[in-house]
């Protein structure tokens, strides 16, 4: 019989790339951009909703 590889199970990078702090680091990181740019965020959406209304693509 062969021998069987014994090497890792899975790569090391992936390994810290599915760690819970990365997409917890990603997600807080996210909420306060979010948070920074929330009034300006909110006129452009405000403004695309009343441009596509007053388009008559309604």
């Amino acid at each position: 019989m062969g021998r069987v590889g014994t090497g890792p199970a899975r790569p090391a990078w992936r390994g810290r790339l599915t760690d819970p702090a990365v997409p917890m680091l990603v997600l807080s990181s996210g909420a306060v951009a979010a948070g920074w740019y929330g009034p300006l965020l909110t006129w452009t959406v405000l403004g695309g909703l009343a441009g596509y209304s007053l388009s008559g693509s309604v």
